[in-house]
């Protein structure tokens, strides 16, 4: 029953969100049109920044990794960074534990510290999200308003959850330095346990080493700018004048939308970013049904931009040796530390 629940959990999100898209949308002959009119050349512009992005990752994990084990071959940093979102098809989404898992077994490390400092990539990633939009609702926002009620709703709990998040997190992070730094504490602990944490905290040694996270937070933001050239040039594929600011707000609704524990991010992406395009660009849409041009953008955009991130994923997943039986046994796996 309980290796069942994170299918029922995912799934369901995935019917209610599908279910809320469906009806949204007027006219879905009108979308899928929309879906193929994309143009290849830009579109392929988009998917360079897509390889961009992942290149940036494996370095900056490697870069984590760095102060537990160096050199790790780069090729198994991005065989497996670019296998998690094959695997994050599959709920209930561990690609970042089974590639954890795989990669600390290969250059034989402890489980706990890759886990770790895969965690610490999602902290990092929040962070500077948040910082980016941030930044963007300072400098840029009144550039591109809302053009609804619903927009507006949706700017002001945008911030109030980034504000809160980055509070948050930063409380967070200065508490990891503080347990990195000491061990006393560990010592109340049993004596599992106290290892176990230890070593998941061994994750976080580059937050003490000022160079080194120097350059990690260099290569945070450049992951995150090309996350957004990706976005700009697949929205461009579709709106010839759609502008790159308003990539920075599309990029964030979109990781709202992909944070959902559906398959692969599917229906969320799509749904923040049909609000996105109909509640702050409507400037750019056909005023003629926008909500089914939307709907044609933002599945094509997520049908097209996976298509080779899944292959070139499935041919690294099969170089090292990584079955779906395999995949789903490490994710079920009550200790993989």
């Amino acid at each position: 029953m309980k290796k069942t629940i994170p299918w029922i959990i995912s799934l369901g999100l995935t019917l209610l969100v599908g279910f809320l898209i469906y009806f949204s949308v007027p006219n879905w002959g009108h979308a899928w049109k929309v879906m193929l009119q994309a143009r290849p050349l830009v579109f392929l512009l988009g998917v360079s920044f897509t390889m961009l992005h992942l290149v940036l990752r494996a370095w900056r994990w490697g870069m984590l990794l760095a102060p537990i084990k160096y050199p790790i071959p780069y090729g198994s940093l991005f065989s497996l960074t670019t296998a998690k979102y094959v695997i994050n098809v599959i709920p209930p989404r561990a690609g970042e534990v089974v590639a954890s898992v795989v990669l600390a077994k290969k250059e034989r490390l402890s489980v706990a510290s890759v886990i770790g400092a895969s965690f610490l990539e999602r902290v990092l990633d929040i962070i500077t999200v948040v910082i980016i939009f941030g930044g963007y609702l300072v400098l840029f926002s009144h550039r591109f308003p809302p053009n609804s009620d619903r927009g507006h709703e949706i700017m002001l709990t945008i911030q109030k959850f980034s504000l809160i998040g980055f509070l948050a997190l930063s409380v967070g992070v200065v508490s990891l330095i503080y347990l990195i730094r000491s061990h006393n504490w560990t010592k109340k602990l049993p004596r599992y346990l106290q290892q176990l944490l230890v070593s998941f905290l061994e994750g976080f040694t580059a937050l003490q080493q000022g160079r080194a996270m120097v350059k990690v937070t260099i290569l945070s933001l450049a992951i995150w700018t090309a996350i957004i050239f990706q976005l700009f040039f697949f929205v461009r594929a579709y709106l010839s004048s759609f502008p790159l600011l308003g990539a920075v707000l599309l990029t964030v609704l979109s990781v709202v939308g992909i944070a959902l524990p559906t398959p692969g991010g599917i229906g969320g992406f799509q749904f923040f970013m049909n609000l996105g395009l109909v509640h702050f660009f409507s400037l750019y849409l056909p005023s003629q049904d926008p909500h089914s041009h939307a709907a044609g953008i933002s599945n094509g955009i997520y049908i097209l931009s996976m298509i080779p991130v899944f292959l070139i994923g499935l041919f690294l997943l099969n170089r090292e040796g990584l079955s779906w039986s395999r995949i789903s046994k490490i994710a079920l796996e009550k200790d993989p530390c």
